[in-house]
């Protein structure tokens, strides 16, 4: 018997090829704690799956700030962080066995030492001013995995972004050493995860004292849209992409039976666990909540247990359902409707520091959908890893040394996502030239007209 295979038959079968999970791997796969107790001994499959996780010690140096100081003059940079390491966001079995603590590293200990003598009263919460007064500034519990909440490794992850960008941009650009709280504009939205992940991310990046005088500002939206948020038509772009999703399920009924398997023995009873079953974004987020604590895998019995192919599975086909996604014109166009209110307000950010007003750092705290919908929105092209824990997209806006006139032609900026030049890439930079011998970075023509168009 068989049969023809349609082009997205195609895309997940070269997903499970890349991988390479063969039976025999499936078959030997029989002690899952052992596997993701110890990533010292993972083989090289498991570690393509580690890499998502975005460990704290595997944060490293990119490309941002290696440009020539004697020809281009930093003027400023906008940074957009997806916050650390969370909890699941669903009620899952076991979870009191998944260890949500961390390596104690110099750089964390002192970083509670800060905090603990930031706040006197014993009590750690954000003495600072606005909305976010009051609130906790560390998980309350540095072990137990709460639903949804950073974890210590996620503010270890974010330390360490903060610490190297501070090192990438220190002999480009000095005044980051001497920051002030109106330099700099921090926006987060409303969650304790994001808030934290701001505060240990800046504690890396900029000096402590201005970090206490920081005002740091509340987003009422995931996609920091302001008063643009208001657009009945993205509910109907929405639907369109959500019954699209629906159909390439449907279309893959071994995934869909293996997704149903999986989140079986992973969600407790507890929520809306007949829905999160189906669901192949929800298993995987699940799942990476035992994966990135090297913790044991959840079983029924002996017999019955969640294996490395279920795993590879799922995070295959959701990573080949994004790059479906991403080709969407539905998708693309929900993205940059969502996006809007935020590109215009990079925009203006920009022509504040283009304009020599300040601020000279501005700081967005969000989620994967906010990097996701943003980079979509901007033409970039689909990228697995720009979704992992304590990534960054960053705007970096320089003017030209050489130039004698404060013209918007001398003005240029570079787009990095985590730490990767992808400036080429943005939809309406495509006529980029290269301004060093290295090709490290591209200018956009007419800097501040031409984004006022295209936003």
């Amino acid at each position: 018997m068989t049969f023809r295979m349609t082009s997205q038959s195609k895309a997940l079968h070269f997903l499970y090829k890349y991988f390479d999970w063969t039976q025999n791997d499936i078959d030997r796969a029989h002690v899952t704690t052992e596997l993701f107790n110890n990533l010292g001994i993972a083989d090289v499959k498991t570690k393509r799956i580690f890499k998502i996780c975005n460990f704290p010690e595997e944060i490293y140096q990119g490309d941002e700030g290696i440009l020539d100081s004697k020809k281009w003059l930093l003027k400023g940079l906008i940074v957009l962080i997806r916050h650390g390491d969370r909890g699941p966001l669903q009620h899952v079995k076991r979870i009191v066995n998944i260890n949500c603590d961390t390596e104690e590293t110099e750089v964390l200990k002192t970083y509670k030492t800060y905090l603990h003598n930031l706040t006197l009263s014993g009590k750690l919460q954000w003495t600072g001013p606005g909305p976010f007064h009051g609130f906790p500034i560390i998980p309350h519990n540095p072990v137990q995995c709460q639903l949804g909440q950073l974890t210590m490794q996620g503010i270890s992850q974010l330390l360490n972004l903060g610490l190297i960008l501070r090192k990438s941009y220190q002999q480009i650009w000095p005044k980051i050493n001497l920051l002030k709280s109106e330099d700099i504009l921090v926006l987060s939205t409303r969650y304790r995860r994001t808030f934290q992940s701001a505060l240990a991310f800046l504690y890396g990046m900029i000096p402590n004292d201005t970090l206490t005088k920081l005002n740091i500002l509340e987003s009422q939206s995931m996609s920091f849209c302001f008063k643009y948020c208001e657009c009945p038509i993205t509910e109907h772009l929405k639907k369109i992409v959500y019954k699209n999703e629906l159909h390439q399920l449907k279309s893959h009924p071994a995934v869909e039976t293996l997704t149903e398997i999986t989140g079986r023995l992973l969600f407790s009873a507890d929520g809306d666990r007949g829905t999160l079953i189906k669901d192949p974004h929800s298993v995987r987020d699940a799942l990476l909540a035992y994966v990135c604590h090297r913790t044991g895998l959840p079983c029924d019995d002996p017999m019955n247990c969640i294996r490395k192919h279920n795993i590879a599975g799922i995070i295959a086909y959701t990573e080949w359902t994004n790059y479906q996604k991403w080709r969407n014109i539905y998708w693309r166009r929900f993205c940059l409707l969502r996006s809007y209110g935020q590109m215009r307000h990079i925009v203006q950010q920009m022509l504040h520091m283009v304009g020599s007003n300040g601020p000279n750092l501005v700081i967005y705290s969000g989620h994967d959908y906010t990097l996701l919908q943003l980079s979509t929105a901007l033409g970039m092209a689909n990228d697995p890893l720009l979704l992992r824990y304590g990534s960054r997209i960053i705007f970096e806006i320089y003017q030209d040394n050489r130039g004698k006139t404060n013209d918007a032609k001398e003005f240029y900026f570079r787009v990095l996502t985590n730490g990767k030049d992808v400036t080429k890439q943005i939809s309406f930079c495509r006529n980029v030239i290269s301004i060093d011998k290295k090709n490290y970075s591209t200018q956009c023509d007419q800097f501040q007209g031409r984004l006022r168009q295209k936003i």
